[in-house]
């Protein structure tokens, strides 16, 4: 009985710790950024222990709030950017698995956001480490690993020691084996792109992370299928298209696609495709 009154008394003063959290949160919100947004988060040694057993309650909670941060932002379109926001994604997702290192959901969208929104894959690698320690049996974190390595820190050998330890985890992909077999054929390829996202995609619940990842993989499928015109130009005249424009031209494509981030399609002078949005949302002036 008295666990049971506990327990009651808990839930109620949460419940007043949410109002009066949520009391003027639109007000509030650009001026906890300016002054650090990091700050306002309880740090997971103390909110562990004064959670008792309902730190999975307080994770969920912090989760929430954190997804829905970030959530507005992204369907907002406004620009993902800045060390703040990237310290305090990091460690909201640090503390959220501190309190419940097996919570995936939280460890993809750090991974998700940091590498490719905020070009903090050391900090997303971090998380995914952790992840690997706590979640032995799934093949997502040592998956989501072996890929960061090979995509965007060009480190093949250690990308592919990590897909081939998700391969022979229970769930993984097929493909798997064989795709770390080939890293050294793709480098510099948008093709192992698509097949993440496109994995990552089937995995993906949350409605705002989900939009955002479509968006990506559609601009990386345009920049793939662009890439293969310039060299079906060049297969054909014996050198490169000095711009797009010239693959429009001579008729192999009818227009230059619109980028889905805002920005516009270009060669960069290896002749590879790229686009001025870096795949960010572009913001409207």
């Amino acid at each position: 009985m008295k666990k049971k009154t506990a327990s009651i008394l808990f839930l109620m003063a949460a419940m007043g710790l949410c109002f009066l959290f949520q009391k003027n949160l639109d007000e509030k919100r650009e001026r906890f950024l300016e002054d650090n947004y990091v700050g306002y988060l309880l740090p997971s040694k103390i909110a562990g222990p004064v959670s008792l057993e309902f730190s999975g309650i307080v994770s969920d909670f912090l989760f929430l709030k954190a997804s829905i941060f970030f959530g507005e932002r992204i369907l907002e379109s406004q620009p993902l950017e800045g060390k703040r926001l990237a310290s305090y994604l990091y460690e909201a997702m640090d503390i959220i698995t501190d309190l419940d290192p097996w919570f995936w959901d939280a460890y993809l969208i750090a991974n998700m956001m940091l590498s490719w929104d905020f070009n903090r894959v050391d900090l997303a690698n971090q998380l995914l480490l952790k992840a690997r320690e706590h979640r032995d049996w799934d093949f997502n974190p040592a998956y989501h690993l072996g890929f960061n390595h090979f995509y965007f820190l060009k480190d093949n050998q250690k990308g592919a020691e990590f897909l081939m330890e998700a391969s022979d985890l229970p769930g993984a992909p097929t493909y798997l084996t064989t795709l770390a077999a080939r890293l050294s054929i793709y480098e510099n390829q948008y093709a192992p792109a698509i097949a993440f996202l496109s994995e990552t995609l089937k995995n993906t619940q949350n409605p705002g992370l989900k939009k955002q990842y479509e968006k990506r993989l559609k601009a990386l499928i345009i920049m793939e299928r662009l890439e293969r015109y310039v060299h079906a130009y060049r297969s054909k005249f014996n050198a490169f298209p000095e711009t797009l424009q010239d693959l429009v031209k001579k008729g192999f494509i009818d227009s230059i696609p619109d980028d889905p981030y805002g920005g516009r399609f270009f060669l960069l002078e290896n002749k590879r495709v790229y686009t001025s949005s870096k795949l960010l949302p572009v913001k409207k002036e």
